[in-house]
């Protein structure tokens, strides 16, 4: 299939429209086009399952989620939205049944669960909020719980929280009954954890910091993580603004990337032996301001960087051998741009 179409998810404080929808030609290796997807304010985090676009919604003083039927263009249409929170998330995940949606609310400091309607994609409902605690040294950005990210461990056991405010890894397990607690992993203070990705292998996941620009090497087991390596995505004597942004997987499970807000740059490490060791291969620049979030291709060749600040698109082209990136072009905009997803 030549075509290959994805979404980006944004802010609408100025210019963004909430999701937008493009179409990448792997032959021709551009994208043919970025339009409005559906119009909806602050959709900063959507994702898709099965048949089915899920993204963060709000209007007026109410926040949460919403479901959407997607059509065999790639095209969107508004199922249903549950919005009973006042304040909007930053990260979402759908459980591999399709049964339950967890949201991260960095603002709050909170952890939701809602339930699905898996036949019909529909929210049925926000079922429990809770409500992190903890602060770090950071005065500006650690004055209390931030949960940055939320999702499904690969065991299918758990929903791992990662908490910027806190610097905590989270553990919980999750039923029609709610959200329970069961432990923690607590990180070098001051460090401000943003994202994690997990390995196909279930047992190493990659954690990276926003504050610090570290990439850390988790290994999982059983709902507990413990720290293994600590690596940073930035030049050692970068001394400006950076912040770190997202991380992401290739789909053979041979390279981690790391966008740096700031340093304007994506890094690529290499994953060693059994996913225990990286080792830096490069950082690049991205090709825009503020590369909040990228992607990389089923197909595993192409990477898409959303920047939220410049608003434009940059396509790379990825060497599945040594996992380095070229850039193709990165003049198509998606203002505010700040999630890539594919179809």
């Amino acid at each position: 299939m030549a075509n290959t179409v994805g979404y980006i998810g944004s802010y609408t404080k100025k210019d963004g429209k909430g999701i937008y929808r493009f179409v990448l030609n792997e032959e021709a290796k551009q994208l043919e086009s970025v339009e409005t997807g559906y119009e909806v304010q602050a959709s900063t985090y959507v994702v898709k399952h099965g048949d089915y676009l899920y993204g963060i919604k709000k209007e007026n003083d109410k926040a949460g989620v919403a479901a959407y039927r997607i059509d065999d263009e790639g095209r969107l249409e508004l199922i249903n939205d549950c919005l009973e929170s006042a304040e909007s998330g930053c990260h979402i995940w759908v459980t591999a049944d399709g049964k339950y949606l967890m949201e991260a609310v960095y603002g709050a400091g909170e952890a939701r669960l809602y339930s699905l309607q898996p036949k019909t994609g529909e929210v049925l409902q926000l079922i429990d909020t809770v409500v992190q605690e903890g602060k770090g040294p950071n005065e500006d950005r650690q004055d209390k719980a931030h949960t940055h990210y939320i999702q499904q461990t690969p065991d299918l056991k758990y929903a791992v929280a990662v908490d910027l405010g806190a610097d905590e890894v989270i553990t919980f397990k999750f039923s029609d009954n709610g959200l329970t607690r069961v432990g923690e992993l607590k990180l070098p203070a001051g460090v401000g954890p943003r994202h994690l990705i997990f390995n196909d292998n279930g047992q190493y996941a990659y954690l990276f910091t926003e504050l610090s620009n570290d990439v850390f090497v988790l290994k999982y087991n059983d709902g507990v993580f413990e720290m293994v390596e600590q690596h940073h995505a930035v030049p050692d004597d970068f001394a400006e603004n950076t912040q770190g942004a997202a991380i992401r997987m290739s789909h053979d499970n041979k390279f981690v990337y790391a966008s740096n807000r700031g340093h304007q740059s994506i890094a690529v490490f290499k994953v060693e032996d059994d996913g225990s060791k990286l080792s830096l291969v490069e950082i690049t620049d991205c090709g825009g301001d503020w590369p909040r979030d990228f992607n990389i291709t089923p197909s595993d060749k192409f990477l898409v960087c959303a920047h939220e600040v410049s608003g434009n698109v940059s396509l790379f082209e990825r060497d599945v051998q040594t996992g380095k990136l070229t850039l193709l072009e990165n003049d198509k905009q998606a203002a505010e741009g700040v999630c890539v997803q594919f179809l």
